[in-house]
């Protein structure tokens, strides 16, 4: 009996079907894999990129805070009377009284800095302690801390030098502590902070089931949540500049920033499962079709035979059209055999389930467009509120009711826009009873020294606009032009203009100050942002920021200096007068 032969040539059916379905599969596999992998890893970096900015955000208002504690300081240390007058004490008598007026004086201004725990005095040559707390600290807390502080100054280990750094970390008794001394002579004046006060206003961050917020010192030892650290085996580096991935079992994102003011670090730790919430039945998804598409192989040579040719002829020029990106490309196979149909209705589906990915990939986008457009929007500057409150202050001692009455009233009014501008609109007629309003306030605070006018006409005063974008602009103007040598004259015109593209609304800002420097001009005709190392004119970057967000490239903004009137800054926006089009 003659044996039959199994074996088949190279040129055989079979192995030419084989390799046309590998050809046809293998390609849209790796693609699906790769769209999957590169999906999680954009949407990781795209969260942790927003962490990251929040968390800047939080750590410059920590920084911000404990600068103005040391700017209160050094002032007292440098220029006030009662601390020199403990230092210069003759007598007993002396010595007490000043420490008296001290006293009380410290006990009123502690108030003004909501997270400092205390501020302390010691006179070495006398043994004196005094501490003055806030409603935060218990005794025992503050009578473990004198005995930190007494043993420190007593064997000379407190910092000493200049150095931005001045906050110190210390644990005390379990506690954790931020603290800075300053030393004139025998008297040492310091203040310190409970390391949690920091983290309260993060506890209205959302990080997801099982995430924290903590701080570390600058080697990444945990100085709060150490616990929550070591239970988990996550590893803080020193080098924070990117975010990476830690954890045994449970893996998190950590993002980090540095503080400027202090030797610690502000850290947030977020579960990876919670960053991908949106993505698990997707990827299971993937997983089957990959899956799915290999068994499909063996099952699809058996039943491919004679009508293989035309079916596949289709399906590869569907794959030709994807590969130029033509993502909405589809097969009709439900006239062909049905293996031919199981594959048609497989590549329909990864096609249609990498258009969803791609959408979630915009939708991820466009969230963190909105989340950083809010941020922006929430920019207050507290310089600005003290220095309303410091006029009201000051008015009440000089017994100026009237003027009392109408500060309030205009401050009342600011910060109720301000706290309710948190849309991407507002009526025009709103945003210049606002801007007015803030100059009202600020001729309060320069009397004789501020003229304005507002000028628009009345079929434009319901035009949708940003919120705060010509306040900032005026606020820039009153910051860098004002004198007390003459009157600093605003101008605030809205116009209408007709452009080929469509209707557009042009709003003027003009002072009579110095104008624009040379330099600065340049880099924001150019379009670049112009800030200085202490934060200058964030305000301009503010609202070119949220103009880009919320228009695209559909405004311009001008800068010129008034040649005419031999000086003065100029600011035109031109906006659309359909903003919701352009969205």
């Amino acid at each position: 009996m003659k044996k039959l032969n199994f074996m088949r040539p190279k040129s055989s059916l079979r192995i030419k079907l084989t390799l046309s379905v590998f050809i046809m599969t293998l390609p849209l596999v790796i693609m699906l894999l790769y769209n999957n992998f590169y999906a999680i890893h954009v949407v990781r970096e795209q969260v942790a990129d927003s962490y990251k900015n929040t968390l800047t955000l939080h750590m410059n208002q920590i920084d911000s805070n404990l600068n103005d504690i040391d700017s209160y300081m050094n002032s007292l240390v440098s220029n006030g009377y009662d601390l020199i007058a403990i230092k210069l004490a003759e007598s007993e008598d002396q010595y007490y009284l000043s420490k008296s007026y001290l006293f009380t004086k410290l006990s009123q201004d502690i108030a003004l800095y909501d997270s400092l725990g205390a501020f302390f005095v010691y006179v070495k040559d006398r043994n004196d302690y005094m501490d003055i707390y806030s409603s935060q600290i218990s005794y025992p807390e503050g009578d473990s801390m004198k005995a930190y502080f007494v043993a420190m100054i007593d064997e000379q280990t407190i910092p000493k030098g200049i150095r931005t750094q001045r906050w110190q970390h210390a644990q005390v008794g379990g506690e954790h502590y931020l603290f800075n001394i300053i030393q004139t002579g025998e008297v040492y004046f310091g203040g310190w902070i409970k390391a949690e006060e920091l983290l309260k206003p993060l506890k209205a961050l959302k990080m997801g089931e099982g995430g924290v917020a903590l701080l570390s010192d600058t080697q990444g030892k945990p100085i709060t949540s150490s616990s929550f650290v070591y239970d988990h085996g996550i590893s803080i580096q020193e080098n924070l500049d990117d975010h990476y991935i830690s954890g045994t079992e449970r893996k998190y994102v950590v993002v980090g920033t540095e503080s400027y003011r202090g030797n610690f670090k502000l850290i947030a730790l977020i579960p990876d499962r919670n960053i991908l919430a949106n993505l698990p039945y997707l990827q299971q998804l993937i997983w089957v079709i990959t899956i799915g598409a290999l068994l499909f192989i063996p099952v699809g040579l058996y039943f491919m035979r004679q009508t293989f040719l035309d079916p596949i002829k289709r399906l590869l020029l569907a794959m030709s059209r994807v590969r130029v990106g033509d993502w909405g490309v589809r097969v009709n196979l439900e006239k062909d055999a049905e293996e031919f149909r199981i594959l048609g209705h497989s590549f329909n589906t990864m096609m249609t389930e990498i258009q969803t990915l791609r959408i979630n990939v915009f939708e991820e986008q466009l969230n963190k467009q909105r989340e950083e457009l809010q941020r922006l929007q929430l920019q207050v500057n507290p310089h600005f509120f003290l220095n309303a409150l410091n006029i009201v202050y000051n008015l009440a001692k000089v017994k100026k009711y009237e003027l009392i009455k109408e500060m309030s009233s205009a401050l009342i009014n600011y910060f109720r826009f301000l706290f309710r501008s948190n849309t991407s609109f507002v009526k025009l007629k709103d945003e210049l009873e606002h801007t007015s309003n803030y100059l009202g306030i600020q001729a309060l605070r320069f009397p004789g020294q501020l003229v304005w006018r507002v000028d628009a006409p009345a079929y434009l005063e319901y035009v949708p606009v940003p919120p705060l974008i010509i306040q900032s602009f005026v606020e820039n103007s009153i910051k860098h032009a004002i004198t007390m040598e003459e009157p600093l004259d605003i101008a605030v015109q809205v116009g209408f203009e007709e452009h080929s593209d469509g209707s557009r609304m042009k709003i003027t800002i003009s002072d009579s100050g110095p104008g624009f420097d040379d330099m600065v001009l340049r880099e924001l005709q150019a379009g670049r942002s112009v800030e200085t190392e202490r934060g200058e004119r964030t305000g301009i970057w503010n609202v070119q920021r949220r103009l880009k967000l919320l228009y695209n490239e559909n405004i311009a903004i001008q800068y010129d200096n008034n040649e005419q009137t031999g000086g003065g800054a100029v600011v035109a926006i031109i906006l659309p007068i359909h903003p919701e089009r352009e969205e």
